[in-house]
């Protein structure tokens, strides 16, 4: 983080300003902390006493923050990811998904977090209620045809030819 030098330059790594990065930097400190706590009461009882062992590329709660919002937005490969930070590939994919778990939490306790999981046609026509043309985006993909002249015609989509 001593690197970033003005907002431009943290809009661009995290999609945040300096501003926004600050204010979030203590709540993920403690959905960090949560997550720690929870990823060793859960499991199995510690080998060592907190803060024990190897110590982290990542120390500062503010790295890893800039670490997680950097995945986030940009999604590099956990190679590109890994060389950038400093780790090992391993490493880095381990550390953005218990990462991503400590700032969804942050971002719960912020009230921020926004509500994704729609479960049935009914809760996504109340949740899109006032919303008067709902577009859907989607990729038509080539289908391999049975070989029963019987299947084909179930699957026929009326066109002629594949485009190239």
């Amino acid at each position: 983080m001593n690197t970033i030098t003005d907002d431009r330059q943290m809009r661009a790594l995290t999609g945040l300003d300096m501003a926004a990065f600050c204010d979030l930097a203590e709540p993920f400190a403690q959905g960090c902390q949560q997550e720690a706590d929870a990823r060793f009461t859960d499991k199995r009882p510690r080998k060592r006493k907190a803060g024990g062992g190897r110590k982290g590329v990542l120390v500062s709660s503010e790295q890893k923050l800039l670490f997680i919002l950097y995945y986030l937005k940009t999604y590099p490969t956990f190679d590109v990811l890994a060389a950038t930070f400093g780790l090992s590939r391993s490493k880095a994919c381990e550390r953005a998904h218990q990462l991503a778990k400590a700032l969804a939490h942050a971002l719960r306790t912020q009230g921020v977090l926004p509500a994704r999981a729609i479960d049935s046609l009914a809760q996504m026509q109340q949740v899109f209620a006032d919303v008067p043309v709902l577009l859907l985006d989607a990729t038509e993909r080539a289908q391999h045809r049975p070989r029963a002249v019987v299947d084909r015609a179930a699957d026929y989509s009326g066109k002629k030819k594949a485009d190239a």
